[in-house]
């Protein structure tokens, strides 16, 4: 009797903690997604009135800046604010005495030593960057030398942000994102809107001072600041997570050497509008994606970090986060199919209709990368660098080809085609490098959910390709409805979160 009290009891605990997992990626994939969200439209709305300011050619000179000094940030903080995470996350679960204590210790120094050479960088190469943002005109040197304390301030920002994020300090995480974005929107608007053209240096200088500050203000309360730059011993410490973060913004450079290629192969055999185009598109199914995904490196990431050598529960947390990330994007992949002319039309103008065939291609690419993202960090997780930037240098050549391959074939809506094709090619190498090289494996859970969303995913877009009108809208929202449902109804089967909401909505409707 005894026996089966006990059994009963480890069942019920196992369920409870299995609903608790559940429960943790929705509350925060639903908290960075929110924040996530009022970003994206506080910065809609900066970016339309500071072209309406400052005009096409203040705009211009406004991305020069902000170009070339997140070339130089990236280039200088040695892949610190992400590799960071990693090394905090791990030490918080250690019993060792004051290891986390010291790990922050390290971020913190690495991070005040790679800002000190971002800005220094900045200062004596002024001249340079200014021939080669404007076209061989010197005359914005000095400019670039007072922009250069934004590299010190970014790289300060980027540790505390890391240390929150390996802490679990995550509510305090989106707050201060939160007070970012709005604090930026009420410096530069303001600013440029007094000064004009002779304020862009100093208000880009001001909003990152005041990233920095907010940023601290939140992980400081936490813990004290403290660095030791002259530290022999704490400089050695950090080389391991310096080697991380080097591989890291290696493969970063790689990224943006695919867009750059594609980019000018557009304009080149394209034109400027088809430029344009492609990249409206591309950005749109970012956001969207941004939505689920941003939680992933504030949340997702840590905890895999810190479970790294534990093969089951390494595949457990990744196929939770998989399940989760197909059961919230399926319904929002195919209500973007439908409501995407509409959204096009307020967030853009009407000009960008002629991007709604390619991105409606592209956009289902996010259900299969849904999967492919929670396996693509388990080789960072397990700090394996090489087999990192291997998969990110195999998507970047896989990227390129088809998106040029296939726009020759049949132009911009093509791409869209490529995109989508791209995602597929990138879940099947990742899951192979994962599955053979640290045992990770697809549960038939995930898999079970991916048959049934997908083929609603592409009826939707069917849908959107041969029908028009009425018949349109009631297909596009009726699938809307079922995949909602769908997703719902998985959601509520094990998460206690979603079904304490059902369960008061059903005691009112009843």
């Amino acid at each position: 009797m005894d026996n089966v009290e006990t059994d009963s009891r480890e069942t019920v605990q196992r369920g409870q903690e299995h609903s608790d997992a559940y429960d943790r990626i929705i509350k925060y994939t639903g908290l960075f997604g929110g924040v996530q969200g009022i970003v994206t439209l506080v910065t809609v709305v900066r970016t339309k009135l500071v072209s309406m300011i400052l005009g096409p050619t203040g705009f211009g000179i406004n991305e020069s800046f902000n170009r070339t000094l997140n070339l130089v940030k990236s280039t200088t903080d040695l892949g610190v604010p992400f590799s960071a995470v990693k090394s905090v996350s791990e030490c918080r679960e250690s019993t060792v005495h004051g290891e986390l204590e010291e790990s922050i210790l390290i971020t913190r120094t690495w991070a005040l030593l790679t800002g000190v050479a971002g800005m220094l960088l900045c200062l004596l190469l002024a001249p340079l960057f200014s021939y080669w943002a404007f076209d061989g005109d010197r005359g914005y040197t000095l400019s670039f030398m007072l922009l250069s304390p934004m590299a010190a301030f970014s790289a300060i920002s980027g540790g505390e942000t890391a240390i929150m994020k390996g802490t679990g300090m995550l509510r305090q995480l989106a707050n201060s994102q939160l007070i970012t974005v709005v604090t930026t929107f009420c410096i530069s608007v303001p600013l440029l809107w007094k000064m004009g053209l002779i304020g862009i240096a100093p208000s880009l200088v001001l909003v990152s001072f005041a990233s920095m500050v907010v940023t601290c203000a939140f992980s400081l309360r936490t813990f004290p600041y403290r660095v030791t730059p002259f530290s022999g011993a704490t400089l050695r410490k950090g080389f391991g997570m310096i080697r991380l973060g080097v591989f890291f913004t290696i493969t970063s450079f790689f990224g943006a050497g695919a867009f750059s290629i594609i980019a000018n192969y557009l304009m080149k055999y394209g034109n400027a509008e088809v430029t344009g185009i492609y990249s409206a598109g591309y950005l749109l199914v970012s956001y969207l994606g941004m939505f689920v995904f941003s939680a992933m490196e504030s949340d997702y990431f840590p905890r895999l970090s810190a479970v790294n050598q534990d093969r089951d529960k390494v595949n457990e947390l990744a196929n939770r986060q998989a399940e989760v990330a197909l059961l919230l994007l399926a319904p929002m992949i195919t209500g973007f199919i439908v409501f995407l002319e509409l959204i096009v039309s307020i967030l853009l103008t009407a000009k960008f209709q002629e991007a709604v065939p390619m991105t409606r291609l592209a956009v289902i690419g996010l259900a299969f990368k849904a999967m492919t993202q929670p396996l693509a960090y388990v080789s960072l997780a397990k700090g394996d660098s090489r087999t990192f930037m291997l998969q990110e240098i195999i998507f970047d050549v896989i990227f390129v080809a088809s998106v040029v391959g296939l726009f020759k074939l049949g132009g911009i809506t093509m791409t869209g085609l490529a995109l989508a094709l791209i995602a597929v090619a990138d879940l099947v190498i990742v899951y192979t490098i994962s599955h053979r090289r640290y045992g990770v494996k697809l549960y038939g859970r995930v898999l079970k959910v991916f048959m049934v969303q997908l083929p609603l995913i592409i009826a939707t877009w069917v849908v959107s390709f041969f029908a028009t009108g009425v018949l349109f809208w009631v297909a596009g929202v009726t699938l809307l409805v079922i995949s909602t449902a769908v997703s719902f109804h998985y959601l509520r089967k094990h998460t206690s979160f979603i079904r304490s909401i059902s369960d008061r909505f059903s005691k009112k409707t009843h």
